[in-house]
């Protein structure tokens, strides 16, 4: 959960997306605008309605570890009266921003499909690319995906808590990171 402190740092700016000024990350959720700059973006991807809200600790994590770059949120969670199924809506908010974003961070992803059709869209590859996920072993479902994604992508590493998928995340985006964390094959 979002310490006090970390969400007010997380959406400490008043204007939707503006850049906090202290060089902390960037937060903008769903329906807000997104416009890349120069660093990098994580789209927090998967479940957003009947579940527990795990992109503020996934925001949360991110500005612990000193992620200076923008955060991507399908769920509104600021703004009580939007609807939480807009993002998702076709060639709607999630369809705009997902290929903006330089790297895609599913946890328990609703599907294998979700996943799939990144790989299918060629948002990322055996040798890397924009896609990290990260699936609960304790949850049925996500052990059922798990073995689907071994199956279907078996080179994508998959991370069993919220904390080490977001450590791949940083890993990906950072070469100097990835060097001692990432464990994936090597270009050809």
């Amino acid at each position: 959960m979002m310490s006090p402190q970390t969400r007010k740092t997380a959406a400490a700016s008043p204007l939707p997306g503006d850049r906090n000024r202290s060089g902390s990350l960037r937060y903008i959720e769903a329906p807000q605008a997104f416009e890349p700059d120069d660093r990098p973006s994580v789209f927090l991807a998967g479940a957003t309605v009947g579940c527990p809200d795990w992109q503020s600790q996934a925001v949360d994590l991110l500005a612990r570890a000193g992620f200076d770059g923008t955060v991507l949120n399908p769920r509104p969670s600021r703004n009580a009266g939007t609807d939480p199924y807009t993002a998702w809506a076709p060639f709607g908010w999630q369809d705009r921003y997902i290929r903006r974003a330089d790297l895609v961070l599913f946890w328990n992803p609703i599907g294998l499909v979700r996943v799939h059709a990144c790989y299918e869209a060629g948002l990322f590859t055996p040798y890397g690319g924009t896609v990290v996920v990260g699936c609960n072993p304790a949850d049925p479902a996500q052990r059922a995906n798990r073995v689907l994604l071994a199956h279907r992508l078996p080179w994508l590493p998959v991370a069993d808590t919220l904390a080490d998928t977001v450590a791949a995340a940083l890993a990906a985006l950072d070469p100097a990171r990835s060097a001692d964390t990432a464990d994936r094959p090597s270009k050809p």
